[in-house]
């Protein structure tokens, strides 16, 4: 059984008590010798340099008081000039509804003033800060305790009070329990008159405990009033630690205390005039000075005192006349305590020396104690306990590494190996397979809009989404112990293949892996149905470097993104030239956005079944790039969607597509819309409103004479998100049109819910007319569709007469084709809506304010 560390030892003598009595004795045979000489004299000597003494030491207090009165008054003065705090003062004012509770603007506002009141009482080195509104209610708060500087602020979310807190040395604010110093208080005390506050800043003293608080209050009045808008109060803390140091520093004894047995004795201490001389109190034992300070709700008492005994001992100066009295004592002491000391001191430290050095040297096994019955006995027992100790801290450091090991290897969301782990398996599985002649293989895997679930979902359950995938993965091939399964960051997988001998087998490999994705997965319990990309990159084939080699197997998934997703590449030479393609491309494009002049754009005229008039223009965008020539839509427009350039494009498109239909209608060309086709990227960015907004106010055109087109695609992607946009555009009084309807994802139920206005046959459908049964069917199915949800509808691609025929026939709306006009510039256009004037009465007769 252990003994106890703080156990006493009863019955025996500690070694300050064997010493204590040895010096005792000396000193009591001394002092019987001198003292009946020396007592007059000191009793007038010492009172005199105590007298000063004291009085140097109540200056130096005085001082510091004063110094610290400065300080507080300087911490709190910036806040009648901090336009931000005084800015989210005002904001708090006006906008803290308790029961409505604003969290996200609210809190983001104290938070703020809770760091800056941390810079301010950190600059300033005083102990606490506090702000309060208008009301006198706490605001924020920053406190000091062993830990470091504490941010606090108080919320109301939830309608309820709640204490928001944080340490400097952390980010994150967490909720807090509701205890303050006793300083700070939830609701603001006013220690003085209102009057007081007006002339500028004040200072005052309280009592906490038996610690002595300095605080400087400002209150921050309304412009041009003496309405408080807020109050700021700063606290410097003065405790038995601080009076503790100042007495070390003067070599002075003294505390303050609240003891009123001091008052009789005390001298006023006034602010602003000197320190009063002293009248020095004296008893039996010791010298008092005492200093009376009024404080808040009382005074406090700081007191001052010297052993008379110690000061005795100083002040010996007749030595010379008993030195020889005193040598012999000297040497009669130190043969006393080296007998005392090689015997009660020598043999039990060398012992401890020898468990110290076993210590030194790793050996952490017991060693017998040494046995001396006072505190070298227990520092023996201690250093034993110590040894334990050490030996189970490294035991616990040792195992810490070794989970700290892992944790770097290896990723905290799915617990794969990370992209380190991978990429020092693969330099070792390069390094084997050179060696033994055979292949390597690199899949490199990534979601297929998986961004948009990150977007619709929230983070979490894309997190799960990833953990899922993980599992399947894991199950459905990377078992094998060739395969080694890593996430290298976001919604990208790496697999390692090693023992590579058969290509076509390596195919039906990858394809495996790709059929694991054909199942949705359940997450926050919804089906995702989720696709993957992979690119496949062979070793010593594709690259002979693990940087190499992940370099090609990304491009190659790239290309599979490319060709539409949810498929596999591997990666070749031609692979690397159409990305350098792609690149060159995407450069190219990003050139025409900051030039404008590259773009074009074309119209298509829609002619209107009932009236055989042109009823309406559809915009198409067109490409002349210097370095590439004309670039078709086809081929710019998906890379567009993909880098996310498509946002800035279709800004352009519909801005110059409303300002061009402006223009055709102040030259006389009255048409009854223009249709603009938007991308899904568009739609989901959150400018896309603004933007549309912007087009129309500047053109001047009616947004009942704007018709965009959407996707089936966008609907069926988040279809809540898209009744809630296209709803917003609805509102605005912009038309909608469901573009090539039939190809995707129709459905009876959304169409039912969407806002939309017209419906889109697309070409596929009409190719087959009228001989096709299934295009036919197709088309009357549609058709009707529209009618009985009261939509309008336009055939797109119409090339042949019969096809013209079959359509005037169903009743179709509009018809749009090359029966009737190719895609054309404005000036070709107005050029066309003039020569079929006779056939369309909107066309009306005014001077060409187009221009050359």
């Amino acid at each position: 059984m252990k003994p106890s560390l703080t156990k006493p030892y009863l019955g025996k003598l500690s070694l300050f008590t064997k010493l204590s009595i040895l010096v005792t004795g000396a000193l009591l045979l001394v002092m019987a010798v001198l003292g009946l000489y020396f007592d007059n004299f000191l009793k007038e000597r010492f009172l005199e340099d105590t007298q000063q003494r004291m009085y140097r030491g109540f200056q130096r207090l005085d001082y510091n008081l004063k110094q610290y009165e400065n300080s507080l008054r300087d911490g709190i003065a910036f806040v009648k000039t901090d336009e931000n705090i005084l800015a989210s003062v005002d904001l708090i004012n006006n906008y803290q509804d308790k029961d409505n509770y604003n969290t996200f603007l609210i809190d983001e506002e104290k938070k703020n003033i809770a760091e800056e009141l941390l810079k301010r009482v950190k600059l300033s080195f005083n102990s606490d800060i506090s702000l309060y509104d208008k009301n006198g209610e706490l605001i924020a708060y920053v406190t000091k305790d062993d830990l470091g500087y504490q941010l606090n602020f108080v919320s109301f979310e939830g309608g309820t009070r709640k204490l928001f807190q944080r340490y400097e040395q952390h980010s994150l604010f967490s909720p807090g329990n509701e205890v303050l110093n006793g300083n700070i208080t939830l609701k603001h005390k006013n220690y003085y008159t209102p009057d007081q506050l007006i002339r500028g800043s004040l200072i005052t003293y309280h009592r906490l405990g038996d610690s002595l608080i300095i605080k400087s209050h400002q209150s921050i009045f309304e412009k041009g009033t003496f309405n408080v808008v807020a109050h700021i109060e700063m606290s410097k803390w003065l405790d038995k630690d601080y009076f503790a140091q100042l007495s070390k520093d003067i070599d002075l004894p003294m505390m303050p205390t609240f003891d009123k047995k001091y008052d009789v004795m005390s001298q006023l201490l006034v602010p602003n005039e000197a320190v009063p001389s002293l009248s020095i109190k004296q008893n039996e034992h010791e010298y008092l000075g005492i200093l009376k300070k009024e404080i808040n709700a009382g005074e406090v008492y700081f007191v001052a005192n010297l052993d008379k005994v110690e000061l005795n001992q100083v002040l010996i100066e007749s030595r010379n006349k008993f030195f020889y009295l005193l040598v012999v004592v000297a040497v009669l002491v130190l043969l006393m305590l080296r007998f005392v000391i090689r015997r009660t001191l020598e043999v039990p430290l060398l012992g401890l020396m020898g468990q110290i050095r076993k210590i030194e040297k790793r050996d952490y096994s017991a060693t017998t104690s040494v046995v001396t019955g006072d505190e070298l006995e227990e520092i023996s027992v201690n250093v034993n306990q110590l040894a334990l100790a050490v030996q189970e801290r490294e035991d616990r450091l040792r195992q810490s590494k070794d989970e700290q090991q892992y944790l770097s290897m290896h990723d905290v969301l799915t617990n794969l190996p990370n992209r380190r782990l991978f990429a020092e398996s693969l330099r070792n599985s390069m390094d084997l397979a050179r060696r033994s002649g055979t292949q390597v293989a690199l899949l490199f895997i990534e979601l297929d809009q998986f961004k948009v679930i990150n977007d619709t979902l929230g983070h979490d359950v894309g997190d799960e989404l990833l953990v899922e995938v993980s599992k399947r993965l894991t199950d459905g091939g990377a078992p094998a112990s060739n395969h080694l399964l890593a996430r290298i960051g976001g919604d990208e997988f790496n697999i390692l293949i090693e023992g590579v001998q058969d290509i076509v087998a390596l195919r039906a490999t990858v394809e495996a892996y790709l059929q694991l994705f054909h199942r949705p997965f359940i997450c926050a319990g919804m089906e995702l149905g989720v696709s993957a990309s992979i690119g496949v990159a062979i070793y010593p084939k594709d690259g002979d470097d693990s940087v190499t080699l992940v370099k090609h197997a990304d491009l190659a998934m790239y290309k599979s993104k490319d060709k539409g997703r949810n498929g596999y590449s591997f990666y070749s030479e031609e692979l690397a030239v159409h990305l350098q393609q792609r690149s060159d491309m995407t450069h190219a494009l990003k050139q025409a956005l900051q030039e404008e002049d590259q773009f074009e754009l074309c119209y298509q005229p829609k002619i209107s079944v009932a009236t055989g008039r042109i009823a309406a223009i559809e915009a198409l965008i067109r490409w002349n790039c210097p370095s590439l020539g004309r670039v078709p839509p086809n081929r710019f427009i998906s890379l567009a969607e993909d880098t996310g350039l498509i946002v800035p494009i279709g800004k352009w498109v519909l801005r110059q597509g409303c300002a061009d239909f402006a223009r055709l209608r102040q030259d006389g060309i009255l048409l009854d819309h223009i249709s603009i086709n938007v991308s899904n990227v568009q739609l989901r960015n959150e400018d896309m409103m603004a933007n549309l907004r912007q087009a129309i106010d500047s053109s001047g055109i009616e947004p009942e004479q704007l018709e965009l087109e959407i996707t089936e695609s966008y609907i069926a992607d988040d279809m809540e998100s898209a009744i809630e946009m296209l709803q917003c555009m609805r509102d605005l009084g912009v038309g909608l049109a469901i573009d090539d309807f039939g190809t995707g994802y129709s459905s009876m139920s959304y169409l039912k819910k969407l806002p939309v206005t017209r419906i889109k046959i697309d070409k596929s459908f009409v190719d087959g007319l009228p001989h096709n049964k299934d295009s036919v069917s197709l088309t009357r199915a549609v058709i009707a569709l529209a009618k009985n949800f009261g939509l309008l509808t336009t055939a797109e691609g119409v090339e042949l007469a019969e096809q013209n025929e079959f359509l005037k026939a169903e009743r179709c709306d509009e018809i749009q084709g090359f029966l009737y006009a190719k895609p054309m510039n404005l000036r070709d256009l107005v050029d066309y809506c003039r020569a079929t004037d006779s056939q369309s009465v909107n066309v009306i007769r005014l001077h060409n304010r187009l221009g050359d």
